[in-house]
């Protein structure tokens, strides 16, 4: 399809959308309804959280300085920032202002999933009912309910939003220049996203604009690279063997997708559909419409040997990551949207035993959402519990140094510092000292 007739088929859908936006009851309001509801039941849900893990990387005193270093491979400048803002402002007394920045950028990532998977030609119902799972997607819980995620997910929904620009008939250069600059300042994971940004680009508008529109991220981040990130190497990263490769990176695909059903195991099924379904309509499907779904199913391709390479050295378990399910679920819904398109329009029994299936995931992974936040709540309230009575010590005795130069919480905290939890009490940032509730 020319760009003539894709711009008219978007045009049909402009207006169908307006039609529909008459009544009370249609996918556009529902899909903002659950929005609004997704937003609250996660900081419902989340209310017990607290500080862990990679939080503390970029919350600690001695890190302010150290905003242009990588974090286990990943530029974080821009949530490095944020997030010491938000602590100088506020402080650290409650984790739901840094719980909420997470789950706003996954928000905003399922808002975008939404509107691609409607411009790709995916059935209106049906985008927002896959628009849901993503919003609730309890095998995903590990991004979700982390604040430290806002960066890996950020990331994602900037670009995002530059592939839809991209599959514009007219450039918006000011926005695709800044955002596409600013997505690798959040997360790495802003390049396969960016990938299949470059490739709608060059479907839609040539090479060669593409190219030049994308120039001054590629600077921005080899610069970066270059000049910081090449001496601070991810440890252990490298091709194992290819035998060894080929199977993460297939585990990556069936369990990433396998997290979003009840059972992990299932993923296999819409990972092998979906590479026949690509193989089977590429040549066709890329001058379509529905071109970015062929590209985000590229970019799922760059996300995983990027991943397979620098992470297949730590172990298999690792394919099945929570938050690299995510990413995977996100570059491949469109692709599985087309597919179950093509199947609710068979007939009216078809959509209806489709979105009751959809429904029943949605119903399960909102379940497995509120057992994974109450486990981690468990987690992080030990560990809240263990900071908090390290620093009744260093209060009692500020100069102990084996208080001061260890870790008061090895396991589930180790970049916090006895030193750095009593620079953030006599800067009034951490405010009181409490019992932790149970959660």
């Amino acid at each position: 399809m020319d760009a003539a007739a894709a711009s008219g088929a978007r045009g049909e859908e402009s207006r169908g959308d307006r039609v529909t936006g008459r009544r009370s009851f249609n996918p556009v309001t529902i899909h903002y309804s659950a929005l609004a509801l997704s937003f609250a039941l996660i900081l419902v849900l989340g209310r017990n959280q607290w500080f862990f893990g990679d939080d503390w990387a970029i919350l600690v005193p001695r890190a302010d300085s150290d905003i242009f270093l990588p974090h286990v491979g990943h530029w974080t400048l821009t949530p490095s920032v944020v997030f010491q803002l938000v602590r100088d402002w506020l402080g650290l007394g409650s984790y739901l202002p840094f719980l909420a920045l997470a789950v706003v950028a996954h928000l905003a990532v399922a808002h975008l999933i939404w509107r691609i998977l409607g411009r790709v030609g995916v059935d209106r119902w049906l985008a927002t009912v896959l628009s849901i799972l993503v919003m609730l997607l309890g095998g995903a819980s590990e991004n979700i309910f982390w604040a430290f995620q806002f960066g890996f997910m950020g990331a994602i929904a900037l670009g995002l939003w530059v592939l839809l620009l991209f599959d514009r008939t007219t450039l918006n250069v000011p926005l695709i220049l800044v955002l596409s600059v600013l997505a690798p300042t959040f997360s790495g994971t802003a390049i396969p996203v960016l990938a299949a940004a470059a490739v709608v680009g060059f479907i839609r508008h040539g090479w060669w604009r593409t190219v030049l529109l994308l120039l001054p991220t590629a600077i921005s981040y080899v610069t970066w690279y270059l000049l910081v990130a090449r001496d601070h190497p991810v440890p252990s990263s490298g091709i194992v063997s290819l035998g060894g490769a080929l199977l993460y990176a297939a585990a990556m695909y069936g369990a990433g997708l396998g997290r979003a059903l009840p059972w992990i195991g299932l993923g296999v099924i819409p990972a092998l559909t979906t590479a026949i379904w690509f193989f089977a309509t590429i040549r066709r499907g890329l001058k379509s419409v529905a071109a970015p779904a062929y590209a985000m199913v590229i970019g799922s391709v760059v996300f995983v040997a990027l991943t397979t390479y620098s992470r297949m050295s730590f172990g298999l378990s690792g394919a099945a990551a929570e938050r690299y399910a995510y990413l995977t679920v996100v570059l491949l819904l469109p692709a599985i949207g087309l597919q179950l398109t093509r199947l609710v329009r068979a007939s009216k029994r078809a959509f209806i035993a489709t979105v009751a299936v959809l429904g029943a995931f949605i119903a399960v992974n909102t379940v497995v959402l509120g057992v994974e936040a109450h486990a981690q709540a468990v987690i992080e309230t030990g560990s809240e519990l263990r900071v908090d009575t390290r620093l009744r010590a260093l209060i009692a005795d500020p100069k102990d140094a084996a208080l001061l130069n260890s870790p008061p919480d090895a396991k589930w905290s180790p970049d916090l510092l006895g030193s750095d939890l009593l620079t953030l009490y006599r800067r009034g940032e951490i405010p009181d000292l409490r019992v932790p509730h149970a959660p």
